[in-house]
């Protein structure tokens, strides 16, 4: 037998299931009362999303804290369930067109966001205009705009800022 099986056997590797603190298991495994059991997981970062490793050392669905959920949700622990968490910021919790309201709730944004338009009548007024066959939305700043646009500015031929605009790639998201 070649050194390198004898090293393999005697650390635990095929067909050796006896383990004690001077015999270790085999890699991916652990000694449990004197026997290599394969474990699934040894952290909850070896476990799918919203799935956490339990005490037996095995993915089981729910969570023990907030990085097992999906980013942006909460884990509570007394259930250990992910739960949503409320929204405090729309350019950073609130889904693509979407704006954040004082009760932390996301909510679609309404109005004339990248309607379809042949000119700025067709965007309500109110400062709207027609931008490449879809309206932007008059604003001040970003904060003004749902999530996924940006209030950029509207220049006339000299380079004069005319309006700020909510405004994004409407055409991507038809």
């Amino acid at each position: 037998m070649s050194w390198l099986l004898a090293l393999f056997l005697s650390c635990g590797g095929a067909g050796d299931f006896e383990c004690s603190e001077e015999k270790a298991c085999a890699f991916g495994a652990v000694c449990v009362e004197g026997q290599c059991q394969t474990q699934a997981c040894a952290t909850s970062d070896q476990c799918p999303i919203e799935q956490f490793c339990n005490a037996d050392r095995s993915c089981q669905p729910g969570c023990a804290e907030d990085s097992d959920c999906l980013f942006g949700d909460l884990c509570d622990t007394e259930t250990a369930t992910c739960e949503s968490r409320e929204c405090t910021d729309t350019r950073i919790d609130c889904a693509y067109g979407e704006f954040c309201n004082a009760a932390g709730e996301c909510y679609e944004a309404a109005g004339y966001y990248c309607r379809e338009c042949e000119d700025d009548n067709d965007c309500g007024g109110n400062g709207n205009y027609c931008l490449s066959g879809y309206c932007g939305v008059s604003c001040q700043s970003d904060s003004d705009c749902p999530s996924g646009y940006d209030c950029l500015p509207l220049t006339d031929l000299s380079g004069t800022v005319v309006t700020y605009q909510c405004w994004t790639y409407c055409w991507l998201y038809e």
